[in-house]
């Protein structure tokens, strides 16, 4: 009986055993030949699923520096571009849907937060330019008219005819008949 075995490592680049593939071939001597294969893999410590192939690694995840990741569960921040694993991968809420790592979040939401205080600043600011707006035109406006008046006045146009002040007079006194027939009442 003879048997040959052969074995296949590939390393990490830190020199870990990334997968081992073994073939075993055993001669009994009469004319039988059996070959048995087998294959162990190493598991990628960020999502946990096999890696056979050194190609499939990725490199260490840079937020949390003790993750591996593989081509499977590699994910990058939009923002920075550092390598994250897949459990340090966080989200942005925005019009893109953004993976970003926790510094850039935060920063993202203090931009956020300034940018919504400028544009309620703004608006605050637009509203009281408006209302100034209209009080410089209600102003003007009765500037204009009491000029007006002024002038009319001056040049003695805003007289009252006769007939006018008449009437003016009969409502005056009618209105104070009113108010002292009122007190005696009381």
């Amino acid at each position: 009986m003879r048997r040959i075995y052969k074995r296949f490592l590939v390393r990490d680049p830190l020199g870990r055993a990334l997968s081992m593939q073994s073939e075993r071939l055993t001669d009994d001597g009469e004319g039988s030949v059996q070959l048995t294969s087998e294959r162990d893999a190493g598991w990628c410590s960020g999502c946990q699923r096999p890696v056979t192939e050194l190609s499939e690694l990725r490199g260490v995840c840079d937020w949390c520096h003790h993750r591996g990741c593989c081509v499977h569960c590699l994910s990058q921040c939009q923002v920075c571009s550092r390598r994250l694993c897949g459990q340090c991968r966080r989200g942005f809420a925005g019009p893109p849907a953004l993976t970003v790592c926790a510094v850039c979040q935060h920063r993202l939401i203090e931009r956020q937060v300034m940018q919504d205080q400028q544009t309620a600043f703004k608006q605050e600011l637009a509203r009281h330019r408006l209302f100034n707006q209209d009080q410089a035109l209600r102003l003007n406006f009765e500037r204009t008219n009491l000029m007006a008046e002024l002038q009319a006045a001056r040049l003695g146009l805003n007289r009252q005819s006769m007939l006018s002040r008449l009437a003016h007079g009969v409502r005056w006194t009618l209105a104070k008949v009113v108010q002292h027939g009122g007190r005696t009442l009381r």
